[in-house]
């Protein structure tokens, strides 16, 4: 159809088409195509330079890679066309005598041996990670895009057959005739799409074991992205046929509801550094199988959630990781589900599972039969959806941990029940037993702060909810200190939890002092009334009043009344408050910066405590020299994700 022209059918008049262009569906004119977007036709056997041939299989790794960063296939991999016309690329295919100019220096194998193996290996990558993605451990449309606009990913064929089809490629290059450095380039990015084949297989594999495969062939990937890297290919000059490979705007052939949006392609040392940041996800995978905490997952994924200009793992790795922790009752691929009940009470209160079994069942007085098995269900669905939370997307996890808060309220009542029929006399038995419903009060102690500071991270708060947001922050955290410290000189445990609990008081005092500092500097800045700020926190803080029945209760966490808040803000010294709380959050900082103690944790985690330590340092001497200057020019408050995800920055 020419520009001008219009189409009508039967039913379809004028006024519809008018609806439909009024309406704005952007799929109207997904079939248009303007005269500067015009290509020569796409001919599949077109012969091909070595050097074209590595240009088209650098830009095949761009379009999986934009692929696993959030975008459609349509949009990326079947921009390639190639993934449509793989028949043509078959030897057994092609008629006798072709092609009829044979050119020594574009062998017909380069398309039938060489590129028909780098495209089986593509669509069988994406077939690979497709299985992964779908096993509902993260979001379609949310995290990833599932729809494969009815193109074949090579579902029936074996993994087998494409690793032969590439060993193939490469004893083809070895014996070809080709210049020694063209030869090796393209070897290079066959054995890398070899290895990556692999490597994805493991991951969808059922048996658990597997992984153990992952990290030498994560060390193979690595090297020849190396190799790759060191021998960079070049576009292709105008008019190759190399450069009609791609069209961004196949959806409009392909079976699509998503309009056309064209992706442009990211430049190709992007693309590896995307490449081997899905690499070094498998490295973290297969690190945390091989830890023996729960404290190392979560200190670990803490540390991916808070830390700043730290990008989001890629979709496939955080599904890897929730898979690698905890799949049909198996943890970390060595451990049944029941040794999350043992970690928990050994790594919150510092004693083991079956001691506190021993002092249940020599001491029971309820009048029915002692039963765990419920409470140990609790805790396992409890524990290992906390630690597979890290790895949801943050807005995803924020609402997650919003309803995990009604469960850990849950398992405290449930731990207050147990106590009031136990009758203990031994000392140590007692305060055991009054522990138990603390350890779940920790864990939501924890998961409400978590909350409530993800909502700076989210850029959630407006400017006058921003104090209230730091106020009730500071007095969670004081309960929680309080809690540890009570426990601390209750209770015996060994000396790495002691220390624990030490880095924990400190760690949590140091955020409790910044926090009231903020909230000290950012209260002038609002002028609320009592009612207005009571309507504001029941909207912003309705999950701290939620129940299993969905109506309204008591609090799930005590906190003072708004009315101390009000009084506080009229009646602080907000600057001298401010200066004091900051002074005080720098000192014990710098005691985490400089005091490498042990902890639970392993080594790597703890270097992960120190690096978040050392940039709060950063953040808490900009905010203190800020008020401390009474003279000099203006400054202000900026909230940025990507400097903290809790605190601002000072601008002039």
């Amino acid at each position: 159809m020419a520009a001008d022209e219009v189409l009508l059918t039967d039913g379809f008049v004028l006024m519809d088409a008018m609806s439909a262009f009024e309406i704005g569906e952007p799929r109207m004119d997904s079939g248009m195509i303007l005269e500067e977007d015009k290509k020569p036709p796409f001919d599949s056997t077109a012969l091909l330079l070595p050097e074209e041939l590595c240009w088209i299989m650098d830009r095949m790794f761009a379009c999986e890679m934009l692929w696993h960063s959030g975008n459609t296939l349509s949009q990326t991999v079947y921009t390639l066309l190639y993934v449509h016309e793989l028949q043509d690329l078959n030897p057994d295919f092609l008629p006798a005598g072709w092609p009829p100019n044979p050119d020594p220096d574009r062998p017909l194998e380069l398309l039938t041996v060489v590129l028909r193996a780098s495209v089986l290996g593509l669509l069988k990558c994406c077939d690979l990670a497709w299985r992964e993605l779908s096993k509902r451990r993260i979001y379609d449309i949310e995290d990833w895009q599932s729809e494969k606009s009815e193109v074949s990913l090579l579902e029936s064929v074996p993994v087998s057959i494409v690793l032969q089809r590439l060993d193939d490629a490469c004893r083809w290059l070895r014996a070809s005739s080709l210049p020694a450095e063209q030869k090796e380039a393209l070897s290079d990015r066959i054995l890398l799409r070899k290895h990556l084949t692999r490597l994805f297989n493991v991951g969808v594999s059922e048996n658990l074991e597997d992984l153990g495969m992952a990290p030498p062939l994560m060390r193979a990937n690595l090297d020849a992205l190396q190799r790759v890297r060191t021998r960079p290919s070049t576009t292709p000059q105008e008019g190759s046929p190399a450069l009609l490979a791609f069209d961004p705007r196949v959806s409009r052939q392909l079976h699509t509801v998503i309009p056309i949006r064209v992706v442009d392609l990211p430049e190709q040392t992007t693309v590896w550094d995307s490449l081997e940041r899905l690499l070094y996800g498998w490295a973290d995978v297969d690190y945390l199988r091989n830890t023996d905490t729960i404290a190392s997952w979560k200190e670990f994924g803490s540390y991916w959630a808070w830390s700043p200009r730290r990008e989001l793992p890629f979709a496939y790795t955080r599904s890897l990781m929730q898979g690698a922790f905890y799949e049909k009752r198996i943890v970390m691929g060595q451990y049944p589900a029941e040794w999350l009940v043992q970690q928990y009470f050994l790594e919150t209160l510092g004693v083991s599972y079956d001691y506190i079994c021993d002092i249940l069942v020599t001491s029971w007085a309820g009048r029915d039969e002692l039963a765990l098995e419920d409470v140990e269900r609790h805790i396992i669905k409890i524990t290992s959806q906390n630690v597979q939370s890290f790895w949801y997307n943050p807005p995803r996890r924020r609402r997650h941990l919003m309803k995990s808060i009604i469960d850990l309220q849950a398992l405290q009542d449930a731990f207050d029940v147990l106590k009031a029929d136990v009758v203990v006399s031994n000392p140590r038995s007692v305060h055991i037993m009054a522990a138990l419903p603390e350890a779940a009060n920790m864990w939501k102690l924890t998961v409400a702060r978590e909350i409530i500071l993800s909502g700076f991270q989210q850029d959630l708060y407006a400017p006058h909810e921003r104090p209230l947001a730091y106020w009730l922050v500071a007095h969670i955290i004081d309960q929680h200190i309080y809690l540890l410290e009570t426990l601390r000189s209750l209770l015996m445990p060994g000396i790495l939890m002691k220390l624990e609990w030490e880095y924990q008081i400190t760690f949590l005092g140091s955020l409790q002092a910044m926090c009231i500092a903020l909230y000290s500097s950012t209260t002038p800045t609002t002028s609320l009334s009592p009612s207005q700020l009571s309507l504001i926190f029941r909207r912003r803080y309705k999950w701290l009043f939620a129940s299993n029945n969905g109506k309204s209760s008591e609090p799930l966490i005590h906190f003072p009344p708004l009315s101390n808040y009000i009084e506080d803000m009229e009646n602080a010294e907000h600057k001298i408050v401010a200066r004091s709380h900051h002074t005080l959050a720098q000192e014990m900082l710098s005691r985490l910066v400089e005091t490498q103690s042990e902890t639970i944790c392993g080594d790597k985690e703890a270097e992960m405590r120190t690096e978040f330590a050392r940039g709060l340092v950063v953040v808490n001497a900009k905010l203190m020299e800020s008020v401390n200057s009474l003279d000099g020019p203006a400054r202000a408050l900026r909230w940025d994700p990507s400097y903290h995800p809790w605190f601002p920055d000072v601008t002039r």
